[in-house]
C-alpha cells in the first residue's frame, strides 16, 4: 500500500550508489545470505515512499534493530547525512511513521541529551549492512558501532576511542510516531529497563508498551536520568539519578550511562531484550536468546539462520546481480509478518489479556493484509508452511480474543488500515494449499461474520464497511459509500470467492452456493459500455462525468485504470464481458507507459492496485505479453540500489512480487491454486518444500540464457507436454519438475487457447 502518495507523474530512478559498501568491518560471507543486500530499498527522499531499513533482523524476528536518520517518520533514508542512533523495532516499508521504539546511542565525552548534539554524521563508504548484522562509523564520536540481533533480543557493540569517557544513552522518549509515556530505571551498574507506550501506525488510534531490559558487558561507573519539555528541546540533567518517567506526549525522558576514558579503545557490548507483555518477558527473552553469548557468535547463529531460511529456494546461475536482487527480495519477504510472542510462549491478546501459546507454536502480529495477501503470504505458504499456519492461528486468536478479524492488525490492535478481507484471502490460501494445522472451525466462523455482518457498534474494528449495502443492493453505491465504493465493492467479492471455495472445501454445499453468488457483484459495477469498473448510484444509474484516469473517484489508492483488471477471481468473464480485443488493446495501451512510475492511466509498478494486471494477458490468449511485460517490470523496477524497490515494501508484498516472477510463477487469485507461468530468470531453481507437504523439492529448469530468451515455446511437467498457460498449486507441492524450452522472440501459439487460460469462477 502507499499511503504517502506521490505527487510526480513519474519517479525517475535514484543516481546509483554501491549497493555493497565495502566497509572496513565486513567479513566472508558464505551461502544466500552473502547475495543479500539490506541496502536495497532504503531508498533516497523521504517522500518518495522507498522506505525499508538496513538494520540487523533475525527471520521474522520481533527484533528489527536498525539505525534511524529521522526523529519522525519512516526511520532510515540514504540520502539522509545525519544519524540519529538505533531502535529496536521497525516495520519494512509501510509508508507511514511507524514503531521505532527503545531508542539508544553512543557519544563520548561529556553526556549530551538534545538530538541535534547527540545526532552524528555518517558516510555510506564507512556502513556495512547484511542480513542479520550493521554496522556504521559515528563519525563525530569516533565510535564503530555494530548491531545484529535474535529473534527476541539486540546486541549492539560499541568500539570506543582512547582517552575519552564512552556513553551510552537511552532516549526512551524517542519514537518513529508519537510517544504517550514511558518510564526508565537504571538497575544496579550494568543494566538499564523500562517501557516506552507509543501510538498505533498511520495515524491509527489505539497504544501499545514495549518492554525491554538492557544489560552491558562490563559495569558502568557513573549514570544518570534526564526529563524535558518536548523531544528535541532542553533536557534536564539529573546525574547519580536511577528513574525517571514520562506521563504525557509533550514530555521526555531519558537515562545515560557512562565508562570512563581508557588508554586504549575498548568495546562495551549491550544485549537488549524486549516484551510487549511485561519487564519479565523482556529480561527472560534475553536469558533464553543472549545471555553468555557474545555478539560475534550471535552474528553467525542469526546468519546461519538467515542461509536456512533462503536456502529453501536454490537457484543456479544467472549473474551475481540478478542473485542478489532476487536473495534481497527474499530476505525482504520473511521479515513479517513479526513474533509476537515471547520465549515462554507468553503474549499480549486483542482483549488485553495475557496469554501464552501451546509448546512448539508461536503467534505473530503486524500483518499487512491488504498487501501481502496477493504475493508474500502465497509464498510463505509455499516455502515457510509450519510458519504460515502460525500465522493463520494468530488471526484466529485475534477473533477468539478480540471479536473481529482485522484487515491489518499491529501489535494487538485493530488498525481497520485499507479495505477488503484480505485476512480472509490469506486463511483460505493456507487451507485450500493444505496447510490444516490452524483452527478451522473458529476461523470459518469469524470469517462468515465479516463477509455477511456488519460489527456490533462501539467496536474497534469495522469489518467491511458498508456491508449493509451489499446485503441490499449487492454493490457500494457512491452516493453511499463515499471513499472507494468501487475498490471495496472488488475486493469483497474476492474475499467471497474465496469463502466460496472454502467451503466447498468444508463440504459447506449452501454457504458454498450463497458465497458465490454473492462473488459475483463485482458486475453490477461494470460499465459494458465504457468497458471499466466505474462507481454506481444507489439508484442504479452510473455516476456521472466518470473519469477512469481521475485518482480516487471511487478507488482507492489507484484510479479506473489501475482497477481495469481486478475480477481476480472471474477474469474469463471480465475479458469475455469486455471483448478479448478491446480487452487485450486497452492492456497494451496501459502498458504503454515511457518510464516507470505512478501513472493515472498507465501500469503503476509502486502499489499493489494492479500487482495482477502484467498477468491479465494469460486469460485473453496472449501469455506471450505477460511474459514481455514481466521482464520490463522486473529489470526497470526491481535494481540492486537504494532505490531497487518499486514504492513501497509494505512488509514484503513488493518484493516478494519480484521473488515469485523471477521464478516464473504468479498467482493472480492464490485460493484458486492456479499459478500462472513466464520464464524463470534462472537456469534452475529448486524450492526445498517441507512438511506437510508430500514432497522435499519442486524444481524449475530453463534452456538457453534466461536474459536473452525470455519467452516459452514449452514446458513439460514431469516430462510431460504442458499447454496450459498456468499450473496448479497441487504440482508444487508433490514436487514436479517443470522443463522450460525458452526462445527469444513471442511464441504466439503456446498457451493461447482458450483451453490453455486459468481457471475463473465463469470457467473452471
Amino acid at each position: 500500500m502507499r499511503r504517502a502518495i506521490v505527487a510526480l507523474l513519474l519517479v525517475l530512478p535514484l543516481q546509483a550508489q554501491s549497493a555493497h559498501p565495502a566497509g572496513p568491518f565486513a567479513h566472508t560471507l558464505a551461502g544466500p545470505v552473502a547475495s543479500v543486500d539490506p541496502m536495497i530499498g532504503v531508498g533516497g527522499d523521504p517522500d518518495d515512499g522507498i522506505n525499508l531499513f538496513p538494520g540487523a533482523a533475525a527471520p521474522f524476528g520481533m527484533v528489527q534493530l536498525s539505525p534511524e536518520t529521522e526523529d519522525k517518520g519512516l526511520g532510515y533514508h540514504s540520502i539522509q547525512k545525519w544519524l540519529k542512533g538505533f531502535s529496536m523495532t521497525h516495520m519494512s516499508g509501510p509508508g507511514c511513521a511507524n514503531e521505532g521504539e527503545v531508542f539508544f546511542t553512543a557519544t563520548t565525552g561529556p553526556v549530551v541529551t538534545q538530538a541535534n548534539d547527540y545526532q552524528t554524521p555518517y558516510a555510506h563508504t564507512q556502513e556495512t549492512a547484511e542480513a542479520g548484522y550493521y554496522a556504521v562509523q559515528l563519525l563525530q564520536w569516533k565510535i564503530l558501532a555494530e548491531l545484529t540481533a535474535t529473534p527476541h533480543t539486540g546486541v549492539a557493540r560499541f568500539r570506543f576511542p582512547a582517552g575519552t569517557p564512552g556513553n551510552i544513552l537511552v532516549p526512551i522518549s524517542h519514537t518513529l510516531n508519537q510517544t504517550e509515556s514511558a518510564q526508565i530505571r537504571i538497575v544496579g551498574s550494568d543494566r538499564i529497563e523500562g517501557f516506552v507506550e507509543d501510538h498505533a501506525f498511520c495515524n491509527k488510534p489505539g497504544t501499545y508498551k514495549v518492554y525491554f531490559v538492557m544489560t552491558f558487558d562490563q559495569p558502568f561507573t557513573t549514570h544518570g536520568t534526564w526529563t524535558g519539555d518536548e523531544y528535541g528541546g532542553h533536557g534536564t540533567l539529573a546525574p547519580g539519578a536511577r528513574t525517571a518517567a514520562q506521563s504525557t506526549h509533550d514530555h521526555t525522558t531519558g537515562a545515560w550511562v557512562m565508562w570512563p576514558a581508557q588508554n586504549e579503545a575498548h568495546s562495551v557490548t549491550a544485549r537488549i531484550g524486549i516484551s510487549y507483555v511485561d519487564i519479565a518477558g523482556a529480561e527472560n527473552n534475553l536469558r533464553a536468546e543472549a545471555a553468555g553469548h557474545d555478539f560475534d557468535s550471535v552474528r553467525r547463529e542469526t546468519q546461519q539462520q538467515w542461509n536456512k531460511e533462503l536456502g529453501k529456494i536454490e537457484i543456479t546461475g544467472g549473474t551475481s546481480r540478478q542473485r542478489r536482487i532476487f536473495y534481497t527480495a527474499l530476505y525482504h519477504s520473511q521479515l513479517a509478518p513479526s513474533l509476537f510472542s515471547d520465549a515462554d510462549g507468553r503474549y499480549l491478546g486483542f482483549d488485553q489479556r495475557v496469554h501464552t501459546i501451546a509448546d512448539g507454536h508461536q503467534v505473530y502480529t503486524n500483518i499487512s493484509g491488504w498487501d501481502v495477501y496477493r504475493t508474500q503470504f502465497p509464498l510463505l505458504a509455499m516455502i515457510q508452511p509450519a510458519r504460515a499456519q502460525d500465522i493463520a492461528q494468530s488471526i484466529v486468536l485475534m477473533y477468539e480474543q478480540g471479536g473481529w478479524i482485522d484487515r491489518w492488525p499491529q501489535i494487538n490492535l485493530y488498525t481497520n488500515d485499507m479495505i477488503g478481507s484480505p485476512l480472509t484471502i490469506m486463511l483460505s490460501t493456507a487451507w485450500l494449499d493444505g496447510l490444516h494445522g490452524f483452527d478451522m472451525d473458529t476461523a470459518w466462523e469469524g470469517m462468515l461474520k465479516d463477509a455477511t455482518q456488519a460489527p456490533p457498534a462501539g467496536k474497534p474494528y469495522l469489518g467491511e464497511e458498508g456491508i449493509e449495502w451489499i446485503n441490499q443492493l449487492h454493490y457500494l453505491p457512491s452516493d453511499k459509500v463515499t471513499y472507494g465504493s468501487v475498490a471495496k465493492t472488488l475486493e469483497y467479492c474476492l474475499a467471497y470467492a474465496a469463502l466460496s471455495r472454502l467451503a466447498t472445501d468444508l463440504h459447506k454445499g449452501p454457504e458454498a452456493g450463497t458465497l458465490a453468488a454473492r462473488s459475483l457483484s463485482y458486475r453490477n459495477v461494470f460499465d459494458p459500455e465504457t468497458g471499466f469498473f466505474r462507481p454506481r448510484r444507489s439508484d442504479g444509474s452510473w455516476e456521472p462525468a466518470f473519469n477512469p484516469a481521475q485518482d480516487g473517484h471511487g478507488f482507492v489508492e489507484g484510479t479506473g485504470w489501475h482497477y481495469m483488471s481486478f475480477a481476480p477471481a472471474d477474469m474469463s468473464w471480465l475479458v469475455a464481458s469486455m471483448g478479448q480485443a478491446r480487452f487485450n488493446q486497452r492492456m497494451d495501451a496501459f502498458f504503454d507507459y515511457p518510464v516507470p512510475g505512478w501513472y493515472a492511466q498507465f501500469y503503476n509498478p509502486l502499489n499493489e492496485t494492479d500487482f495482477q494486471a502484467p498477468y491479465a494477458f494469460h486469460f485473453a490468449g496472449r501469455p506471450w505479453r505477460s511474459q514481455q511485460v514481466v521482464r520490463r517490470i522486473l529489470r526497470e523496477n526491481y535494481l540492486d540500489t537504494p532505490d531497487g524497490i518499486p514504492g513501497n515494501d509494505d512488509l514484503g508484498a513488493t518484493s516478494a512480487w519480484a521473488v515469485l516472477s523471477m521464478m516464473g510463477l504468479y498467482s493472480v487469485d492464490p485460493t484458486s491454486l492456479a499459478y500462472e507461468l513466464v520464464a524463470p530468470s534462472f537456469p534452475r531453481i529448486v524450492v526445498h518444500l517441507d512438511a506437510p507437504y508430500p514432497a522435499k523439492t519442486f524444481t524449475l529448469t530453463t534452456t538457453g540464457s534466461t536474459a536473452s530468451t525470455p519467452y516459452i515455446h514449452s514446458v513439460r511437467i514431469n516430462g510431460r507436454i504442458h499447454t496450459q498457460n498456468w499450473l496448479g498449486f497441487d504440482d508444487i507441492r508433490r514436487g514436479s519438475t517443470v522443463a522450460f524450452t525458452l526462445r527469444d522472440t513471442p511464441d504466439e501459439s503456446w498457451g493461447t487457447h482458450p483451453e490453455d487460460a486459468p481457471p475463473s469462477i465463469s470457467r473452471h
